[in-house]
């Protein structure tokens, strides 16, 4: 059955999650802007900034100081934000929440953005290119768990009924979006290492990691194409599973859309392309406005992709119970108690001769 709403627990995990979400996207824009426009050295000492108390610095000095400067030293502003909301969500959880893992989940989100602004502070003293390329694998990740939390203190997951609905499309509802999920957080760490590649690596490494990004986006489009149209059918109505897949074929739309922008204002238009005016006049616009804010957006919406696929493998795991097909109709929950009936004598007897 479902729940009564005055069953439900303290909606206040649920909003602090929303509201961590909501200064972690923009953290993860302007984290983004960081690495476009070189801005990751502006402030170059940790945990203050050029001396002073990072929270008392000038704010004029901030604010009308050199962009890299307010990039920079507003990409820590935030990440403090979300470090103190995410403290306030502990408390909260562990004052309102009776479930274990939910509580285990907001202390796992704490350590991840303490262990974030270490990796931050690190890159800065330690000038160190694999830290950059760790810092931008964990961004997203917290950023996918602190969706995954909010969708797990959300009204629709306590209203679902305590059976969960069976269904046939098992590795279609079950496994691929999980697998999908997997899939894109890869694709989010290639990005990664093509960003922060180093300048003595070798030639081809560039180019496989290219090719690679190039694959796995084939693949995510083409698994995601799949479970949109799993999700057309009719019995998938009204269960919240619909809208989660139907903004992920978006934002994989939007996102191949973005790369190719990104390909294009970092390198040109491909040679094919040069028997074309449009073409052949083409400026690559370096560190200009347009190509900064299109490879961030590019950044960004990877991560927004994670983040769905993360609320929707949640949402189809928690709707459908995993179960062979065969034994759908026919499990414990489908019996009805009224036919089940004592057995007759001879049935009995037949029983003690064996036993005997």
């Amino acid at each position: 059955m479902n729940q009564p709403i005055d069953n439900l627990p303290s909606r206040w995990p649920h909003r602090l999650a929303c509201l961590l979400a909501a200064v972690v996207f923009p953290l993860i824009w302007v984290g983004g802007l960081v690495t476009t426009t070189d801005a990751g050295m502006a402030v170059p000492d940790w945990p203050g900034t050029y001396g002073y108390n990072m929270f008392l610095y000038p704010i004029e000095t901030w604010l009308y100081g050199p962009f890299d400067l307010f990039i920079e030293h507003g990409h820590r502003l935030l990440g403090a934000l979300a470090g103190l909301i995410a403290i306030a969500l502990v408390v909260a959880t562990y004052m309102t929440e009776r479930r274990q893992w939910i509580k285990r989940l907001a202390v796992t989100l704490l350590a991840l953005v303490i262990f974030q602004g270490l990796l931050g502070g690190l890159r800065v003293e330690l000038f160190a290119r694999w830290i950059a390329q760790v810092h931008g694998c964990v961004g997203p990740a917290f950023f996918a768990a602190v969706i995954g939390f909010c969708v797990a203190t959300s009204r629709w997951w306590h209203r679902q009924n305590e059976t969960r609905e069976a269904t046939r499309l098992r590795t279609g509802l079950i496994w691929l979006p999980i697998f999908m999920l997997v899939i894109s957080y890869g694709q989010l760490v290639i990005g990664a290492f093509l960003r922060h590649i180093d300048e003595a690596a070798p030639p081809g490494t560039y180019k496989w990691l290219i090719v690679a990004h190039i694959s796995v986006a084939i693949l995510i489009a083409f698994g995601t194409f799949i479970q949109w149209v799993i999700t057309r059918q009719s019995v998938f109505r009204g269960v919240g599973v619909r809208a989660s897949a139907n903004m992920l074929m978006l934002l994989v739309l939007g996102q191949i859309s973005l790369g190719v922008g990104t390909w294009i204002v970092k390198f040109g238009w491909p040679n094919w392309f040069r028997q074309f005016n449009f073409a052949a006049h083409f400026i690559v616009p370096e560190k200009s406005l347009l190509q900064m804010n299109l490879i961030t957006a590019h950044v960004v919406v990877g991560s927004l992709i994670l983040a769905f696929w993360t609320v929707h493998a949640l949402r189809c795991n928690r709707r459908f119970a995993i179960v062979d097909s065969s034994s759908v109709g026919t499990g414990a929950d489908s019996i009805d108690p009224s036919s089940l009936q004592p057995p007759s004598q001879s049935e009995l007897q037949a029983i003690a001769a064996s036993d005997a």
